[in-house]
């Protein structure tokens, strides 16, 4: 479950390193304060406050009484400086000043980098043209992310960029760019690079130099292929590519030996080029909304996969070697509806022995081979949008189950097997031909949610559904 959270987080851009999870993981817990007076009645336990859309016109100077302040968001409000004292937050590690453009950068740069502790800048407006000399007085910044317009003089700013020699985070996203300047060669320390959202249709050779790299996220483009540049980053280990214009795979992905997340989803692809194969180290692969017709089975090449996302293709069969998959958490096989899924499953029994996310959705199923039953490690069962009548017996084996999406099917019975599975959380089961609601239903010790929306229930029904379950959180 850990290792599947973590494979999304890094997809949407979130940099985190190994040696920063523990602490950085501690601090998403804690809860932000969302101004400055509710902040000041406990001062002491304010480690992240967020002022984003408060139209301030300056920051208070009481925001120094606040000792602990790690994370502060200014972004999107009218402010024109910031206040002297603010070097006094000697704990402050990230601050976000997005979208106040009357803010003098050259003064605020200045000011910020005289607090050691800042680790993390977001600076920028969609009207941005340059960025000042005295950003490079940030010598402490490990990451920064820019929002400007699209005729920002890149050439400058990848030159100030280059003087941060701590810098190993750089995001660039959503800024129309259709190009990129060849200086981004020269910022060697890079760890982590986010050109996301943009207009690129091809990357400059000299970006090849950026050999650090472990992350590069080149989401949103308009890429027709992967780029011979990027074949020098051996140690590339997340390499995010949805959304382009890739209708074929060259040779080129077989170059990323140390590639542990791939992401190739809505694109234009048609087959999957056997050189991902190769790619031993993979943990995630995600192929979704292309339209590829058949998967190989040499796939089962990819010992060490976890995350495996084939949603919405053309495919006609499915490997069976994919049910080999030792190490397998998650597979999405929503919305293919040419595959014979009884066959698929043929034999699962000893099969899948850590999945745990299984996704069936818009498959026109109108039934279930009984051996999803027997994978008894699955927590999440997604079998929305089908033409389920019922379900099979085996499904009374799963009680790991806590998550299970029934939503848009022909069921005309509550499904008694659900009624064994003693530790569901959730029941989505919107949009079917339930009028009755069986007794047992209170054997669910552990439910905390049921959705029931658009099924013949009587009002007599519903008042038994929530007498039956008073703690429950009941949709109608």
């Amino acid at each position: 479950m850990k290792n599947f959270l973590l494979i999304h987080l890094l997809f949407f851009g979130i940099f985190l390193f190994s040696n920063k999870i523990f602490a950085q993981s501690n601090l998403d817990k804690v809860p932000f304060y969302l101004s400055v007076e509710s902040a000041l009645k406990e001062p002491d336990k304010v480690r992240k406050l967020d002022l984003t859309w408060q139209y301030m016109l300056q920051l208070p100077e009481s925001i120094t009484k606040l000792p602990n302040v790690e994370v502060l968001n200014l972004g999107w409000n009218k402010l024109t400086v910031l206040p002297q004292n603010i070097t006094s937050m000697s704990k402050l590690r990230q601050i976000a000043l997005n979208d106040n453009p009357k803010l003098n950068l050259a003064v605020v740069c200045k000011l910020l980098g005289k607090i050691k502790s800042l680790r993390e800048l977001y600076i920028g407006w969609q009207q941005m043209k340059d960025i000042p000399d005295e950003l490079a007085d940030m010598q402490y910044l490990e990451k920064l992310d820019i929002l400007c317009d699209s005729t920002l003089s890149l050439p400058h700013v990848l030159s100030v960029i280059g003087k941060l020699k701590r810098l190993n985070s750089l995001g660039l996203a959503r800024n129309h760019l259709s190009e990129l300047h060849e200086n981004i060669g020269t910022l060697v320390n890079l760890s982590a690079l986010d050109l996301s959202i943009n207009q690129l249709k091809a990357l400059p050779s000299q970006m090849g130099k950026l050999r650090n790299l472990r992350i590069l996220n080149l989401k949103n483009n308009e890429l027709p292929d992967i780029p011979s540049c990027l074949t020098s980053m051996s140690d590339l280990e997340n390499l995010n590519m949805a959304g382009n214009k890739l209708d074929q795979l060259s040779s080129r992905i077989g170059s990323f030996s140390s590639l542990r997340m791939l992401d190739l989803s809505e694109n234009y692809l048609k087959t999957i080029s056997g050189r991902i194969f190769d790619l031993k180290s993979l943990r995630s692969l995600n192929l979704a909304n292309n339209s590829i017709e058949q998967v190989p089975s040499s796939i089962s090449n990819l010992t060490k996969l976890e995350y495996l996302n084939l949603n919405r293709n053309s495919t006609k069969e499915l490997p069976s070697s994919i049910t080999h998959f030792k190490h397998l958490q998650t597979l999405e096989l929503a919305g293919n509806p040419d595959v014979n899924f009884l066959k698929f499953f043929q034999g699962t029994h000893h099969f899948f022995p850590e999945l745990y996310n299984l996704n069936l959705s818009e498959n026109k199923l109108d039934s279930i081979s009984a051996n999803v039953g027997n994978i008894k490690t699955l927590q999440i069962l997604k079998l929305s949008n089908n033409a389920i009548t019922g379900l099979p017996s085996s499904f009374e084996k799963l009680h790991s189950l806590q998550e299970l999406y029934l939503n848009n099917n022909q069921l005309k019975e509550f499904p008694e097997e659900i009624l064994s599975m003693g530790n569901l959380e959730k029941l989505v089961l919107d949009f079917n031909k339930i009028g009755y609601i069986p007794e047992e239903i209170k054997k669910l010790k552990k439910l905390k949610e049921i959705s029931m929306k658009f099924n013949p229930l009587s009002e007599k029904q519903i008042e038994k559904l929530k007498t039956l379950l008073p703690e429950v959180k009941i949709v109608i």
